[in-house]
């Protein structure tokens, strides 16, 4: 498994340098993937020497890591630092979902890294970064869920698994939605949307998948 981590000259950079090479190397690796990313084409785009990015990182591999990692990190924090704890299951569920496409409208290119990671010959990097991404959020959606039975607002017998692998895997789905054109294309098909893609429609129609998330976890009526 790569544990690849940045040279400790990383981290004596200007804070704004670094934030930049990092932004570039997540946009040009979501762009052209890993195998079509030239460090000199982003030592253009990021404003430093192509010789600079090899003191900071032994290679192109240790660097892809790092991002992939940082992106992990940016999301995390956009999503769960908000959260508060005490709230019941639907609440956090709405959060997650808010917080997540926010996240990815800001951040598109931390999402097609994501996506990318699970493309064919990547499976060196999908073992290091696959339990770094999915164990804390399956962890955290199986517990919110056993709670909620617990509590009585959810149905009994439900099952916790896989509850939380689809709603996970949803809450994926619309996320690819926004930054894929493919995955863009799915969502317009089977919503049948018209109108493009604003921030309004957005919001419109991921309340509907919020609901419908969260209405398959309630007891049944009556």
């Amino acid at each position: 498994m790569l544990r690849a981590m940045p040279k400790s000259t990383f981290d004596k950079i200007a804070p704004a340098k670094r934030e930049r090479l990092l932004r570039e190397a997540a946009r040009l690796f979501g762009e052209r993937g890993f195998a079509g990313t030239d460090i000199a084409e982003l030592a253009t785009r990021a404003g430093v020497s192509k010789g600079s990015i090899y003191t900071y990182f032994e290679g192109k591999d240790d660097l892809y890591l790092f991002v992939c990692r940082d992106g992990l990190a940016r999301s995390r924090s956009a999503v769960y630092e908000g959260l508060d704890p005490s709230w019941d299951v639907f609440r956090q569920i709405d959060h997650i979902f808010r917080a997540g496409v926010a996240f990815a409208s800001q951040w598109p290119e931390y999402i097609v890294l994501y996506i990318n990671v699970a493309s064919p010959g990547m499976a060196r990097f999908a073992e290091s970064l696959s339990l770094e991404v999915e164990g804390r959020t399956a962890d955290h959606l199986k517990q919110i869920i056993r709670q909620g039975i617990d509590e009585g607002i959810l149905r009994r017998g439900l099952d916790v698994e896989v509850s939380a692998f689809t709603i996970n895997s949803i809450y994926i789905t619309v996320l690819q939605s926004l930054v894929s054109p493919h995955y863009r294309i799915r969502l317009r098909q089977y919503l049948e949307l018209d109108q493009t893609l604003s921030a309004e429609t957005i919001g419109t129609h991921l309340d509907r998948i919020i609901h419908c998330v969260q209405d398959l976890l309630r007891p049944a009526a009556g």
